[in-house]
């Protein structure tokens, strides 16, 4: 368990210098991790049992009476909820994917074409949240018609889907035609942990239903999670592509009880090569906070390219260290504390002014956050083939219902998190799918964390 005092002792520099830094240049974690086996007590994975039942005990207080209105009123989790399945899902490019052009006819795969192909993932991630939140209501009212409705959605899924889009011509044989494909991998957790909480419904886990379900996961979706995060080490693809397939790697390892998945995407968050890796790309520097709180803030991989991908970085992190946790690894307190130091850092830049308000819409200045870019400390680094020299204010005040968790295992484990804290607060009750958002980025976290994360 990590200490609050662990988490607050202070070092008198950053362990990367401020300065440039080429993170190739960086060694490998000193400690080499070995495999592990995990004690795996379904519901296993952002919501145990535990988890389950402390929400339910509290749906008649505030603040999870309003977080369950947002769960009932968000769109996707009516129980008449009808999926959209499709045979090849497909995320492209559409100035280069769009209008059925000559890159179809190279990929070999013009038979394929349909108008709107190119972008039919968002069929899988609305479907994916109502899923979730269908689920959600049978765990948290016994709602036997909403476990029914999800449960369909699912299998309508498994029974018509054959993964993504790869090509069959020479130039892309074998393989995704367009590397924004990878990141369908973001609504695989989210399946899963849909699937997750629906085992005990009529007892589902032990149908042929659900074998249908898993298998599907793991025949279209872990073959390309793998090789992703194994050769996604040029400095290329940024954290969020490789958190993208990590934690569908771990939903899909806990689903199917399969150790060596879950070792798999575990082990790539200590010690892998890619920026998943907390120890590595995935962290450019630490520090101690300069504000004088006494914690740690710790830069990461986006930090410099814009804070929409970072904060999405932060709920995908957060879910992932969640989701091991439940199974026994408290990544939260891993190398005392690096995933919530990260976590700090990007909260703190992104926290609006109280006066300005939750709701707020764009053109914010500096002045419309309660701690000001000067207080932000910021090593150059070069990733991707940019060199970023401040912290990037693109995006900045990014909107994501993930604060919540973060706060609330910071609060149950006695861990002072000064920024989590106050970020949780300001956006408290967050909701999910339907709440911020028609595109991938209202969808690719499930949110409700205020619901089922918030503790007293």
């Amino acid at each position: 368990m990590l200490s609050a005092a662990t988490l607050l002792a202070a070092s008198s520099c950053c362990e990367i210098e401020d300065g440039v830094t080429d993170i190739d240049s960086w060694p490998m974690p000193s400690k080499e991790y070995d495999p592990q086996v995990y004690t795996i007590n379904h519901p296993a994975m952002l919501h145990s049992a535990a988890d389950i039942a402390y929400t339910k005990a509290h749906l008649g207080q505030q603040p999870w009476a309003d977080a369950y209105q947002k769960l009932l009123t968000s769109g996707f989790s009516g129980n008449d909820y009808k999926a959209s399945p499709v045979k090849i899902l497909a995320r492209l490019d559409a100035g280069n994917w769009g209008d059925g052009g000559g890159r179809w006819d190279d990929a070999g795969i013009r038979d394929l074409y349909y108008p709107g192909i190119h972008n039919n993932y968002t069929n899988f991630f609305r479907d994916c949240a109502a899923a979730y939140q269908l689920s959600l209501k049978w765990q948290l009212a016994g709602d036997a018609d909403a476990a029914a409705t999800a449960v369909k959605i699912l299998e309508d899924w498994a029974a018509i889907n054959e993964g993504i889009l790869v090509g069959r011509g020479p130039r892309f044989k074998d393989e995704v035609v367009d590397p924004n494909e990878y990141l369908i991998m973001f609504q695989i957790h989210q399946a899963a942990n849909a699937a997750e909480l629906l085992r005990d419904y009529n007892n589902w886990q032990d149908t042929q239903s659900f074998k249908s379900v898993v298998d599907w996961m793991l025949k279209y979706f872990r073959p390309f999670c793998s090789k992703f995060i194994a050769t996604n080490i040029n400095d290329h693809s940024w954290m969020n592509w490789d958190l993208a397939s990590m934690t569908a790697l771990l939903s899909m390892g806990i689903l199917a009880d399969d150790q060596e998945i879950i070792n798999e995407a575990i082990l790539h968050f200590k010690q892998g090569e890619g920026p998943g890796c907390i120890m590595r790309k995935g962290v450019v520097a630490v520090y101690d906070d300069p504000s004088g709180t006494g914690e740690k803030l710790a830069q990461g991989n986006e930090s410099g390219r814009d804070q929409g991908h970072n904060v999405l970085c932060a709920a995908m992190v957060g879910a992932f260290c969640q989701m091991a946790y439940n199974i026994g690894d408290d990544l939260f307190a891993f190398e005392d504390g690096r995933a919530i130091a990260f976590a700090q850092y990007i909260a703190k830049y992104n926290l609006v002014k109280s006066e300005v308000g939750p709701d707020y819409e764009g053109n914010l200045t500096d002045a419309s956050f309660r701690y000001p870019e000067s207080s932000m400390p910021f090593t150059t680094y070069t990733y991707s083939g940019w060199e970023m020299t401040k912290i990037s204010d693109a995006g900045r005040g990014n909107r994501r219902p993930c604060w919540d968790l973060w706060a609330g295992y910071c609060k149950s484990h006695g861990v002072k998190a000064t920024y989590i804290s106050e970020m949780a607060e300001m956006f408290r009750p967050d909701g999910g799918g339907g709440h911020y958002g028609n595109s991938s980025g209202g969808f690719d976290q499930l949110g409700f964390s205020t619901l089922m994360h918030h503790r007293e």
